[in-house]
């Protein structure tokens, strides 16, 4: 499948899922820099912007990042959600503020790249990109599974 349109199914599918509960959302124009969504209350007076990374369908392992992921942007107001298409059944969402998310990105790279290469011993390399994978979850992030409220409560 198209990495394009693994991308704007998954937003599409963040949008249905706030517009289910009454919530506002505007897609962004494509190759916004740093969110896809801006999610309103009914009287346009509380917003928040949402990036959104889709891991498609065939793909069992994570979501691959770019490295840009790694730096906060110190708002309250930006979220990032995770999207895990599935091809039958129901798609799995992760919501994050945006910086708590660049911290596990962030901590899960270190402990990456401070192991030595498991087959020569050698320091690992610097990489161009960042990933989140299933293996690296942790219970606090399990606990991100459609937990819409996060951003329900900055809405309402």
């Amino acid at each position: 499948m198209d990495n394009n349109l693994i991308a704007n199914a998954g937003e599409f599918f963040v949008c249905a899922q706030l517009s289910k509960k009454g919530i506002l959302t505007l897609l962004t124009p494509k190759n916004n820099p740093l969110f896809d969504i801006i999610a309103t209350d009914n009287l346009g007076s509380k917003h928040v912007a949402i990036q959104v990374k889709t891991m498609g369908i065939g793909n069992k392992q994570g979501w691959k990042l770019n490295k840009q992921i790694t730096v906060k942007k110190n708002n309250p107001n930006l979220f990032l959600i995770l999207v895990d298409l599935k091809e039958d059944g129901l798609n799995n969402f992760y919501v994050y503020l945006y910086d708590d998310f660049v911290d596990k990105v962030n901590e899960t790279y270190q402990e990456y790249i401070t192991k030595p290469h498991a087959r020569t011993g050698e320091p690992k390399k610097d990489v161009s990109f960042r990933w989140f994978n299933y293996k690296d979850f942790k219970s606090q992030d399990h606990s991100k599974k459609n937990k819409w409220d996060l951003i329900f409560d900055k809405l309402n």
